[in-house]
């Protein structure tokens, strides 16, 4: 009976299929069909013991041969077992492996990026450097060259020399601040920039400026030096108009998954420029207004910009006037 008990439990389980297979399966429930019907009746019956001995034997070779191949399944299925916690903990490993190399490439791009960032923003502050004291090195030559002669320097000369020396010296302050801008960079609200580039200029401003974009902070050196440069640009165009008007907008835009942006832009209604005006415009030292004023000039606008991981974009028209898009990604921070 304990037999027959044991038989039915191992027939009965429901992964009896990954130990034996279907003919064994098939002979374990003969088995079990026999005990039952063969072997336990002769045994009850206390005149049949001779065949109930008789019927022992076959099912001695049955049960082996169950035993036997359930035996041999478990070893199977312990090794499959372990090879696959194996080929688990390898795909781990693997997995982990290609997880640091992944960290290890992204870590070498962004240095490698940081420092071609670096570079270009050591270059655009020597094209920055070299083009805002070209003119008044240039002014100092000219006055160098009264001393040589006979005539002494002219009150004018002396004037304009002495501007010029306090000129190259406000530069190479605002310069530096902005060469050690990564280390110590002073900041201030696009507002407060506004207002003071507004005071100095000599046209009326129309400003066009949401509360959002004028409390944001900003670089004050860079981001007043290159509005500076093109409300210049924009008040020498507009010069000879009857109706001048310069235009200052600012927004910030809100990205999806991506850092908020500013967006501004300086739009004037000046003479404009023609394309191939516009093109030699982008080159270094270029200047349409025969140095009434020599400042940052395009080139060096777009290079000021970049440094600072933004874009600049320029459109005209000859007789319709110019506009001019920044587009500067902000960090939290510059929120308020």
């Amino acid at each position: 009976m304990l037999l027959s008990f044991n038989l039915k439990a191992l027939s009965q389980l429901e992964y009896v299929d990954r130990f034996l297979d279907a003919p064994e399966i098939d002979l374990l429930k003969r088995t079990v069909t026999a005990i039952d019907e063969t072997l336990l009746p002769h045994i009850r019956a206390n005149g049949q013991l001779d065949e109930a001995l008789q019927s022992v034997a076959k099912f001695e070779a049955d049960v082996f041969r169950i035993s036997g191949a359930t035996l041999a399944h478990s070893l199977t299925l312990r090794a499959t077992a372990a090879i696959e916690a194996n080929a688990i903990r390898n795909k781990l490993f693997f997995a982990v492996a290609i997880l640091v190399l992944s960290i290890a490439v992204l870590f070498i791009l962004q240095q490698n990026s940081l420092a071609r960032r670096k570079d270009h923003h050591i270059r655009s502050f020597a094209s920055l450097f070299a083009h805002m004291t070209r003119s008044r090195i240039a002014a100092l030559r000219l006055f160098l060259s009264y001393l040589g002669s006979d005539r002494p320097p002219s009150p004018e000369a002396l004037s304009a020399a002495r501007s010029t020396i306090s000129e190259l010296d406000d530069i190479n302050e605002g310069m530096m601040t902005m060469g050690h801008a990564r280390t110590r960079s002073k900041t201030a609200t696009l507002g407060d920039l506004l207002v003071d580039i507004e005071k100095s200029c000599p046209t009326e401003l129309h400003m066009e400026i949401d509360d959002v974009a004028s409390a944001t902070v900003v670089p004050a050196s860079q981001f007043h030096l290159l509005i500076d440069e093109l409300v210049r640009n924009s008040v020498n165009a507009v010069v000879r108009r009857p109706d001048p008007l310069i235009t200052i907008k600012a927004e910030v835009r809100h990205r999806f998954w991506r850092r908020a942006q500013l967006v501004l832009t300086v739009t004037d209604n000046g003479v404009g420029m023609t394309s191939s005006i516009l093109a030699k415009a982008r080159e270094p030292f270029f200047s349409t207004k025969a140095g009434v004023h020599v400042g940052l000039g395009l080139t060096n606008c777009v290079e000021l910009v970049r440094t600072m991981a933004g874009r600049l974009k320029i459109t005209s028209e000859p007789n319709s006037g110019t506009v001019v898009r920044i587009e500067y990604a902000l960090v939290a921070q510059s929120l308020k």
